[in-house]
């Protein structure tokens, strides 16, 4: 577990998925506990923290269950110990990174005090690189003791500044560290050891008479705000540089072996299109001085095929003057078909090949990576990491140079590296998809047929990857026609297919992404895919699923943290269109026909419970004696028709009658069991079923329920999307939000969709 309290409060699991913490006095709770990780903490210290003089009388209690939320939380009870001297957290060593911190800054210190400047350096670079702002537990509001904590940490960060640009100038270094130090003194004009810092690199940078009005305005406001001289140290800096004394001058740079700056980023691609504000972020995060020292990472992640390689490689082009001393790129090959995950021993002799070690092969991961490091100190270098799998396949590979920059991308977010930026990239807008495809295939060939390349590019589906392969396909058969193409593409059963040419593959760079799910989470994968809409709930994922809904989202969460799933809106998971065929050609594969029907019989069953407990939680059924008679009647349908079938037709007649006589609330009765006539007779996904669930959503809004109606006509339009008789679009416009019944639901063409498992 990875805790983190130097800027906001995290807490994130092994796997680094964030760990909601709860609310406020549990979040201060949580981090008095890591301040004082390790120590006994009294119940009466948390309750005057929390409380202070005014406690209610509930405090001990409430005490006790924010202990046991976080408890929860974390793991178990065995990381807070209840003792006979208070509350314990227990943490491993390098789990919270404020001790990682004061161990990098104390070894540092003690670098520099020994004259040892490149490693004290690299480990005053690395513990200021924890800092993910610049107060402990920002934007969390703490009580007095623990305060102290806090600015006794603040303290030792500033310390360790000092220290590091002390190491800096050591080092002959003074050129890189003069905007850090101006902007350092602008902040803190009363420190004195920041002046003669300052005086010293402008000094060493040929910058006499700055250096020497340094001093004058540092003397102009200590007289100004305090009333007194400069110190002897600021004094004695002054002097020197007006003697030009020698000893300022920078030591002499141990002479090095010149390499060549190497350049290997790919090709820039052809025909690049859009992204523009993600192309502007990534400018600026790879260009821009990063905070403090740290280095500055960026990721791109997203699903396969959205194009993250061809935005890292187009950006690092238009950055690469950037960085004189080289760009490095490496494919780690984290989810490249029939390709193993490269090793990060193997890439660290790769890279160090690359700046100048020619002797260096794959050793120990810690040794390169230090021998990595000490290469890449003080250059300025990018280095575009490709496609990886995990963090700690990249975590290894990092420079600590704050003069450096890392672009990644991957699949998954890289949330468990420290000062990374994140860009989570999306499917590309039609008309930047339809610009891509006009620039691959000549503006002439799509304006000769506009709609059929509008076609080609929607059922794409804003996937750069499926755009770039159905171009292939019209470049090597000038024959085949846009509009042949598109009627292709319509056929669901066979538009994956038609997206591949030659090594590229949209079901390919699925598959990898596939197989690295457990057998519980392929389930449902496949399963979503049966009710053919884009979007689902948690409640009709758990009915397919035949999960219970906490255990569903655990699973719909991980399947979003893979990319196969996209976390919509708060408890919806929407799936893109090609996912969701690639899904369905696994279904037919690994599932049976019975439980494929079983899972949907499940979810519309769902439904079902779902509006049934709406209906009579929310409303009563008119006066009792009429209700009762309604029940009467209702129950002996199925017994006279002595058919499910005929019963619910028969049900659906009566519900008519009753809501257009003024009596909805008898409607909406005789409709819910219509439903269950329907389910008990098989009659599961017919058009019977669609009227049905319509005529139960009109008896609702008729009741002022329009949320319930609108949950009845999602899913009537759910079953017909499943039958095939509208789309994707009619779907989403269908079950919008909003009141009103939606208008009469209009057959489309979608031919070679296959038997629904609706209705087998």
């Amino acid at each position: 577990m990875d805790f983190k309290i130097l800027g906001p409060i995290e807490v994130r699991a092994p796997h680094g998925k964030l760990i909601a913490l709860g609310r406020r006095k549990q979040r201060v709770l949580l981090a008095a506990l890591l301040l004082n990780a390790g120590k006994a903490i009294p119940s009466q210290r948390m309750l005057d923290w929390l409380w202070g003089e005014h406690a209610p009388a509930t405090a001990e209690s409430n005490l006790y269950t924010y202990i046991s939320a976080l408890r929860r939380v974390l793991g178990g009870p065995s990381r807070i110990e209840t003792g006979s001297n208070g509350y314990v957290l227990r943490v491993a060593p390098g789990e919270i990174d404020v001790t990682l911190f004061e161990e990098l800054a104390a070894q540092g210190r003690q670098a520099l005090s020994e004259g040892r400047n490149d490693v004290a350096l690299e480990r005053l670079t690395r513990a200021l690189g924890l800092w993910r702002a610049e107060s402990v537990l920002e934007g969390l509001s703490l009580p007095a003791p623990l305060r102290g904590e806090a600015a006794r940490l603040e303290r030792l960060r500033a310390d360790v500044v000092d220290a590091s640009l002390e190491a800096r100038l050591a080092l002959g270094r003074h050129g890189e560290v003069l905007a850090d130090l101006e902007a350092l003194t602008r902040r803190d004009p009363l420190n004195e050891r920041l002046r003669a810092q300052l005086m010293l690199a402008l000094y060493r940078s040929g910058r006499r008479a700055d250096a020497l009005a340094v001093y004058k305005g540092a003397r102009e406001t200590l007289a100004a705000e305090l009333g007194i001289d400069p110190g002897p140290d600021l004094i004695r800096m002054h002097r020197r540089i007006l003697a030009d004394d020698p000893g300022l001058a920078p030591p002499r740079a141990v002479a090095r072996h010149r390499v060549f700056a190497p350049a290997e980023l790919p090709i820039d691609v052809a025909a690049f299109t859009g992204r523009t504000p993600e192309i502007a972020r990534l400018q600026t995060a790879l260009t821009s001085a990063g905070p403090g020292f740290a280095i500055v990472v960026s990721a791109i992640t997203g699903p396969a095929g959205i194009g993250k390689s061809e935005l890292a490689v187009h950006v690092a082009h238009q950055v690469a003057d950037r960085f004189p001393d080289g760009r490095l790129y490496v494919n780690l090959h984290g989810s490249t078909p029939e390709v193993a995950p490269l090793h990060p021993a193997d890439v660290l002799a790769r890279l160090l090949r690359s700046l100048g070690d020619g002797a260096a092969v794959r050793a120990d991961v810690d040794e390169a990576a230090a021998r990595f490091r000490s290469l890449t100190d003080g250059k300025r270098l990018l280095l575009l990491l490709d496609n990886a799998r995990d963090a700690a396949q990249v975590r290894p590979l990092l420079p600590a140079s704050p003069t450096c920059r890392v672009l990644i991308t991957a699949r998954r977010m890289l949330t468990s590296l420290d000062a990374v930026a994140h860009l989570r990239l999306g499917v590309m807008a039609e008309d930047e998809t339809l610009t891509l495809l006009s620039r691959l295939i000549g503006e002439e060939r799509v304006a000769a047929d506009p709609w059929a390349a509008r076609a080609v590019v929607r059922l794409c589906g804003g996937l750069p990857l499926a755009v770039r392969i159905a171009a292939a396909r019209l470049i090597a058969r000038p024959g085949l026609s846009l509009r042949a193409l598109a009627d292709r593409l319509a056929v669901e059963d066979h538009r994956l297919s038609e997206l591949q040419a030659d090594d590229q593959a949209v079901r390919a760079c699925f598959m990898m992404s596939y197989r690295d799910l457990d057998a519980e989470g392929a389930r449902v994968f496949r399963l979503l895919s049966l009710l053919g809409v884009p979007e689902v709930s948690v409640t009709v994922a758990a009915a397919l699923a035949g999960r219970s809904e906490e255990r569903t989202v655990d699973l719909l969460d991980h399947l979003a943290d893979v990319q196969l799933l996209d976390a919509s809106a708060p408890g919806r998971y929407r799936m893109h269109d090609l996912l969701r065929l690639f899904a369905r050609e696994r279904a037919r594969q690994e599932d049976s026909e019975e439980d494929q029907a079983q899972a949907v019989r499940r979810a519309l069953r769902s439904h079902l419970s779902v509006a049934r407990a709406g209906r009579f939680a929310g409303h009563r059924l008119g006066p009792s004696g009429e209700a009762g008679h309604v029940h009467a009647e209702t129950a002996a349908v199925p017994r006279v028709a002595g058919d499910p079938v005929r019963a619910a037709e028969d049900l659906g007649h009566m519900a008519e009658a009753h809501r257009l006589a003024g009596r909805p609330d008898m409607a909406a009765l005789c409709y819910y069991k219509a439903l269950e006539a329907d389910l008990a007779g098989g009659a599961v996904g017919t058009p019977h079923m669609v009227e049905h669930w319509r005529g139960l959503g009109r008896a609702f809004e008729e009741l002022g329920d329009n949320a319930q109606a609108r949950e009845c006509w999602r899913t009537s339009a759910t079953i017909l999307h499943a039958l095939h008789l509208i789309d994707d679009e009619k779907w989403t416009t269908e079950t919008g939000d909003g009141p009103g019944t939606p208008e009469i639901f209009l057959p489309c063409t979608r031919p070679g969709r296959g038997i629904s498992p609706l209705n087998p």
